[in-house]
């Protein structure tokens, strides 16, 4: 008994022990600082990746500013059209070089309204892209692409009305013209305002770290389906080589200009 009494007397000593040997993980104290310091660590590394990320940034005065004029810009256009509603005029004709000897002058329905369906599957393709990227990301794309396709939908408009050119399809001889579309030919809107909506992605799918591939597939299949429908406008006898060529390089430049004042310096 007494050897058994006092094995038991040292085996709580051994529990008081054990603790003591373990005192620094113990402390309240330093299990707090290391906790902090992880958190500290975590913190920064997140941060860090937080702005790898930041291909565009938010500019409030930037975006107030564009979004002002192109509201001007769009009421100018309806007092413009308005005008030559009034005073209707015949247009003109013109051809750039040997580039418009390509236009077909005889107009196909068909045709156009397949052009209608891939510019519209351009801004799906194009609008996917949103989904591919973080949600801060999210906002500044869909401002971006909102601001490149409304400033160049108000560009197209102001110089078709200026340019006043005659669709390739109004040449044909015995056409007599009924609306003031059939002298909106110079240059492509269709053209024009997918060409700046499938920049705005493809720019934003090479300079995106992280971004997904159905996200670069979706940018990248925009820029395909704007060319075709390009091509298809042409083909539609709806406008001369150089309106298509016009209106991609406007769309691209808008977006690439306006995308160049948004992103993080």
């Amino acid at each position: 008994m007494n050897l058994h009494t006092s094995k038991m007397n040292l085996f709580p000593n051994k529990i008081k022990i054990n603790p003591l040997n373990f005192i620094s993980l113990n402390n309240p104290k330093k299990t707090k600082s290391v906790g902090m310091t992880l958190l500290k660590l975590c913190i920064i590394f997140c941060t860090h990746q937080y702005s790898q990320a930041q291909f565009l940034v938010p500019q409030p005065t930037l975006n107030k500013v564009i979004f002002s004029e192109s509201i001007l810009h769009t009421g100018v256009n309806f007092l413009l059209n308005d005008q030559l509603n009034q005073v209707r005029t015949g247009g003109n004709s013109w051809k750039v070089g040997l580039i418009d000897n390509a236009a077909r002058t005889s107009y196909n329905g068909n045709i156009a309204h397949v052009s209608d369906g891939m510019a519209l599957g351009t801004a799906l393709a194009a609008s996917m892209v949103t989904f591919a990227l973080s949600q801060n990301q999210q906002t500044q794309y869909i401002q971006l692409a909102v601001q490149n396709v409304w400033i160049t939908a108000n560009i197209t408009q102001t110089v078709k009305m200026l340019a006043l050119r005659n669709r390739p399809y109004t040449q044909v001889p015995g056409f007599v013209s009924t609306k003031n579309d059939d002298h909106y030919s110079f240059f492509s809107g269709h053209s024009a305002i997918t060409a700046t909506a499938a920049t705005s992605a493809i720019l934003m799918a090479l300079n995106q770290p992280n971004m997904s591939p159905w996200g670069k597939a979706a940018a990248y299949s925009a820029g395909g389906l704007a060319l075709t429908t390009a091509v298809l406008r042409i083909s539609a006898g709806k406008h001369y080589p150089s309106d298509v060529v016009t209106g991609i390089l406007v769309g691209v430049a808008v977006a690439v200009i306006n995308t160049k004042l948004h992103e993080a310096h």
